[in-house]
């Protein structure tokens, strides 16, 4: 019987971290490439975001003769607001319709309208129809995959949680320390590369549309192993999710744009928002989109309108879908039907009633700074899909995230291969600190007496939500910084995990993602401090207008136990942007 001192010690050229279709993609290219790979699930391997998507893949086919990779370059960067990494961007938008290919080879059937034509619609902020939408949404693209990663046999370990990255002596990736809560086990798994590719954040949020794995573990584990981050003040909030019952309060419902004839033409209306006086409040934010805007501007309009007592008694504004498009809709989204006749009801799941809407945390938009080929600062570390940050700056188009992993998690896996063949293997190198924080993460399971980890994550997320959400303020984000480093500091050392079993011990997880929340918690607050303006999801009611001198973007390293972030010039923009650099120290 395995103590909890004990570590298994395995061995590996590339771990990846995250079961995602980003994941999946990194282990699959790494394979290819020749690389001994080990792929870690934290719950199990189906598990996924990808799978919670509705499966939109944003690309030029060729289809579409008005549109081109130029266009779709420049409105991903509109959406951003020019602080996207212009280089990423690009690489996105010019390879992602061979990665689209890819998926095809796998196995995925994309929607067809004929045998040679794919059955594309668009979503808000974009100016051409070029959304292609899988069969089976995200579900599809997650089976497709996850066959390509059995027929290779690459190994997928579940229910295994990465908890730290180690580096040796010389600053270089030796590997990740691993608890697998199957067994109740340690394993360090000793590599030359580590991917992350955990997803994101959106569990900060006391409504969140994204799965409850969705901790920002890889971003919080890359930024303590010495990565920069970049943009993670930004938090894509989805303008349109489930009001009530409260188990589905916050699950997404996507786009306005889905509920009326615009889905499929630029020039044409999305489902109306109206406030509880029947009043179209978007007009008095984006008059020439309307309902067909951006996720940043119709998530906000939507969330001031419940903030200044013009939402319903139940917490939401309501949509109103045009019935004309339920043929489509049910077509495209069986699913989306189906959980608004559970949860609303019939005449709602037909478009033929009012739906009732508000906005949820979905996306984050910042996270590890990555070059062009998902490399950090830290040699041996990488990053790609929503646990990156850069490709979408201050807001993503809806059906973006689906390229970007493809894009990304293909470059990701490439690189590391490489870097893996050029590294020397680090044998049992960080296995004594592994030990050593064996240790203190175990620390929480001898104690009894202190406070439990869900009550402290209730008191992040609700702290994230008023003060950290879509709508900031200077005050409430100085309160936030100071309520989180009194909760590292005077409330994490009494953390106390009752069930005291190590086998899918459900307390004991999320004792150790809530370190990584709040690592989170108080990079997003200082950074929003930081950033004095309002920019696509990011809105300060102090500074309530785009400042030019702010097209830039905000890098976030730990030294020391302190947060230091700094100002810096937007990565391959054609446009001057300020590079000054302004640091900004927060207690840890």
């Amino acid at each position: 019987m395995a103590t909890a001192s004990d570590i298994f010690l395995e061995h590996a050229d590339v771990v990846v971290a995250g079961s995602g279709a980003a994941g999946m993609r990194a282990a699959i290219a790494a394979h290819d490439a020749g690389a001994n790979v080990v792929l870690l699930a934290k719950g199990p391997r189906r598990a996924n975001h990808t799978r919670m998507s509705g499966g939109r893949y944003n690309v030029v086919s060729g289809l579409n003769p008005a549109d081109g990779n130029d266009a779709f370059f420049r409105d991903t960067i509109d959406s951003g607001v020019g602080i996207n990494n212009h280089e990423l961007t690009r690489i996105l938008v010019d390879e992602a319709l061979a990665r689209a290919y890819d998926l095809e080879e796998y196995g995925l059937a994309w929607d067809r309208t004929e045998a040679d034509k794919y059955y594309m619609s668009m979503t808000g902020g974009g100016t051409y129809v070029r959304t292609l939408g899988s069969i089976d949404e995200g579900i599809g693209i997650t089976e497709v995959m996850l066959h390509q990663m059995h027929k290779r046999g690459i190994r997928i370990c579940d229910f295994h949680m990465l908890t730290d990255v180690i580096r040796d002596g010389g600053g270089c990736v030796a590997g990740g320390l691993v608890i697998d809560l199957s067994k109740g086990v340690w394993r360090f798994f000793s590599a030359p590369t580590v991917i992350i590719a955990t997803g994101g954040t959106s569990q900060l949020y006391e409504t969140s549309s994204g799965p409850t794995i969705n901790t920002g573990d890889g971003i919080a584990i890359a930024l303590r192993a010495g990565a920069e981050l970049v943009d993670v003040e930004f938090m894509q909030f989805i303008p349109i999710s489930f009001v009530y019952p409260q188990g589905a309060r916050g699950y997404t419902l996507t786009e306005p744009a889905h509920y009326g004839p615009r889905h499929f033409d630029p020039n044409a209306e999305a489902a109306q928002l109206l406030n509880v006086k029947g009043e179209r409040f978007v007009l008095k934010h984006d008059p020439l989109r309307k309902e067909g805007s951006t996720r940043d501007v119709l998530a906000r309009a939507i969330m001031l309108e419940i903030l200044e007592g013009r939402g319903t008694p139940e917490g939401g504004v309501y949509m109103v879908p045009d019935p004309a498009v339920f043929d489509a809709f049910l077509r495209e989204r069986p699913i989306y039907v189906k959980r608004l006749l559970e949860n609303y009801g019939e005449p709602q799941a037909r478009l033929q009633a009012p739906i009732q809407v508000m906005p949820s945390a979905l996306y984050t938009l910042g996270g590890v700074r990555i070059d062009r080929w998902c490399r950090t600062c830290v040699p041996g570390l990488l990053a790609a899909g929503e646990a990156a940050g850069g490709v979408h700056g201050a807001n993503r188009l809806g059906g973006s995230s689906m390229p970007d992993i493809q894009v990304f998690g293909r470059r990701a896996g490439m690189a590391a291969a490489d870097d893996a063949k050029a590294a020397r293997a680090p044998g049992d190198a960080g296995l004594e600190q592994a030990r050593a924080r064996v240790a203190e993460l175990t620390a929480p399971m001898q104690r009894a007496d202190g406070v439990r980890p869900t009550e402290v994550k209730r008191r992040v997320q609700k702290l994230m939500w008023d003060h950290v959400g879509l709508v900031r303020t200077a005050n409430r984000l100085e309160e936030s910084l100071r309520a989180f480093t009194d909760l590292r500091e005077n409330v994490m050392p009494r953390l106390k995990v009752t069930n005291k079993s190590r086998v899918l011990n459900r307390e004991w997880m999320e004792s150790l993602e809530l370190a990584n929340l709040l690592d989170l918690a108080q990079a997003m607050a200082a950074t929003s401090i930081e950033r004095k303006e309002t920019r696509g999801a990011f809105y300060r009611t102090d500074f309530p207008e785009t400042d030019p001198d702010w097209t830039a973007n905000l890098w976030v390293r730990r030294e020391s136990g302190r947060v230091l972030v700094e100002k810096h010039a937007v990565a391959g923009s054609a446009t001057p942007a300020t590079a000054e650099a302004a640091r900004v120290a927060a207690a840890s």
